[in-house]
């Protein structure tokens, strides 16, 4: 290890104790639980804010739920840190102690010799250590005092950074002088009063640590000044090569730009002149000259441009000419047999010293074959949104009386309390409260009813997809109460056993609907014929940065022999089936980069699994 890792300053979080460098082994004295806590939490704080591993080593009265709920209270995204495995919570006896409970310091500081080599491997700055003696015998007393003076050599020249925190209360005068002994400096809070005692070698420390820094500014100072002025006679020379070598570059850069990129042409322009001033063999291709005739006029090469892309072409030209900027643009060039071609054109403007324009240089791309790739792209995804539009309306015709069920009753509903309101209203005496009170019963009857036609007319919308962050549960617990009637019509029952606070997806809400409405249809058709009891379950949950969702159903289940079939475009199980259901699904949750599948239960029926990748951050 270098001078210039130990001597790097840390952040402790200790405002009495402020930075500190790596290899520190100091200790804190406290009163209360409460000062060990807020002492603690600050010093793990900096520690990950600044990007180190940090070790907790409780001891009662703090147990390692103690902690975890303080730090869960003092450090923005702790549970994120944890999850991530960038701080440990142990207990005391658990790291210090063996089984038989027996103490080891050569096994105790092998331990942070481990945990130093795994935070260097995953890239951590350094590790930083907290461990309390609060469970500390009189028996151990000489053996962890050897201990805690060994841990000044190991954590020497280290990235590691060490707090030992002892109780006042537990100690008298000898084992507290014994303590500072063993430490570079203590620190006491005694109900938020401050103290700070640093032994003679800390000090000592500290001042060669100080006489070093200015040694080391010094020598900065020099060197950068003999750097500066190697950089001015560097800065001379390439000059002087620049202008050695211009000559030469500009008459072998333009081909060798040329050979260089495929399908690719280079070209230069003197606008001064108004002049092409070179065109690559390969450029010429592209724009439909032939390089054995030479270079064409600037005129003769307006008139290949296609009229309806002329002017806008000028006007990009001109204006980098006068601006003495970069151009790029895209516009259509027609060959004398008539083909047009579109072309993708870069210029660079070349300036002289007093900042003249003196030429563009820059490359012409044959993008015809990309375009029209995106364009049949762009046709098939119409197509196959206009085949899952029809899908969607497909199924939703087969839904027409459970949805006309489910529509029905809070219709009629708002009927009933309607009749009610008026025969509250029509007494010799209104009963204005029991009248208002039905009319606030039409409104929710009124409102379930309008939400189901909202849904159902989602459903019916046609148009390109709309990605916004969705919670995934809102979306299940819709079609749940979209299907419910349809599932009641054969007795089957739907649960949902939805996590909560999952963290939302960017997706578009209506082929979500789609997905989840064929799964659970599916799993309805699945157990139609096979009589009471049946269930349909939809699980949702976060796994590794995914969302997991399961369709399950207790119905006939997949044949083995059918299994790899049953995502085939046409292949179905159904009579009347197209075999499009679950190939448009499957398109769907790909597109959103997910995935989908399906597996047999161990009992009876299927289960349909599919994963979302989750939006950071964002969160139900």
């Amino acid at each position: 290890m270098t001078n210039g890792m130990t001597t790097e300053m840390r952040k402790t979080g200790i405002d009495v104790v402020g930075n500190m460098s790596w290899g520190t082994h100091f200790c804190l004295f406290y009163d209360t639980k409460a000062d060990l806590l807020e002492t603690l939490v600050s010093y793990c704080k900096a520690g990950l804010e600044s990007q180190e591993f940090c070790l907790w080593v409780a001891a009662p009265p703090v147990t390692v739920e103690d902690a975890r709920q303080a730090l869960r209270g003092g450090v923005p995204d702790f549970d994120q840190h944890s999850a991530d495995s960038s701080i440990e919570i142990v207990s005391a006896r658990d790291w210090y102690l063996h089984d038989d409970g027996s103490f080891d310091l050569k096994r105790v500081i092998a331990g942070w010799n481990q945990k130093l080599m795994h935070a260097s491997a995953k890239g951590y700055a350094g590790v930083r250590v907290t461990g309390d003696t609060a469970w500390l015998e009189k028996r151990y007393w000489k053996d962890f005092c050897e201990y805690e003076d060994a841990l000044n050599e190991a954590v020497a020249n280290q990235r590691l950074a060490a707090l030992c925190t002892y109780p006042l209360a537990a100690y008298g005068a000898a084992e507290i002088l014994d303590v500072v002994r063993t430490h570079q400096f203590a620190v006491t809070n005694r109900r938020g009063n401050w103290d700070v005692i640093e032994t003679v070698g800390h000090k000592q420390a500290k001042a060669e640590i100080k006489r070093l820094m200015g040694e080391l500014e010094l020598r900065v100072i020099e060197r950068t000044s003999q750097l500066t002025a190697v950089n001015e006679e560097l800065t001379r020379e390439v000059f002087e090569r620049q202008r050695a070598e211009e000559g030469l570059r500009k008459t072998e850069a333009y081909l060798a730009e040329a050979q260089r990129l495929s399908h690719t042409g280079s070209w230069a322009s003197t606008p001064i002149l108004g002049e092409i001033r070179y065109l690559s063999e390969e450029c010429c291709r592209v724009l439909g000259f032939d390089p054995h005739d030479g270079k064409p006029r600037f005129e003769t090469f307006y008139q290949r441009i296609h009229l309806d892309d002329l002017a806008n072409f000028r006007e990009a030209y001109e204006t980098a000419e006068r601006e003495k900027t970069e151009f790029e643009l895209e516009y259509r060039i027609v060959h004398p047999g008539g083909e047009i071609r579109d072309i993708h054109v870069i210029g660079h403007p070349v300036l002289s010293p007093s900042g003249d324009l003196v030429e563009f240089v820059g490359t012409v791309i044959d993008v015809t074959e990309r375009k029209r790739a995106e364009e049949e792209r762009e046709r098939l995804r119409q197509a196959q949104a206009d085949l899952a539009h029809v899908t969607r309306v497909t199924t939703m015709g087969e839904l027409t009386a459970s949805l006309a069920h489910e529509i029905k009753q809070p219709i009629s509903a708002a009927l009933m309390n309607a009749g009610t309101c008026l025969r509250w209203l029509g007494r010799k005496e209104p009963d204005v409260t029991e009248a208002r009170e039905a009319a606030s019963r039409i409104i929710k009857d009124v409102t379930r009813a309008s939400d189901i036609i909202s849904r159902i007319g989602l459903l019916f919308k046609k148009g390109g997809p709309q990605h916004d962050l969705l919670d995934v549960n809102e979306v299940i617990q819709e079609m749940i109460a979209l299907l419910r009637s349809e599932a009641s019509r054969y007795s089957i029952s739907i649960q949902g056993e939805l996590a909560k606070d999952l963290p939302k997806v960017m997706a578009d809400r209506v082929q979500l609907q789609q997905v989840f409405m064929n799964l659970m249809l599916n799993g309805i058709d699945a157990m139609k014929e096979s009589g009471r009891g049946n269930e349909l379950t939809i699980k949702s949950e976060a796994t590794d940065g995914r969302l997991l969702i399961s369709v399950r159903d207790t119905g006939i289940g997949i044949p083995p022999q059918e299994a790899n079939q049953i995502f085939n475009t046409f292949f179905t199980t159904k009579a009347h089936g197209t075999g499009m259901g679950l190939p448009i699904s499957r398109s769907i949750i790909e597109s959103h980069g997910g995935r989908l599948w399906a597996t047999a239960n161990p009992g009876r029926g299927a289960t349909f699994h599919l994963t979302l990748p989750t939006s950071i951050g964002a969160h139900a």
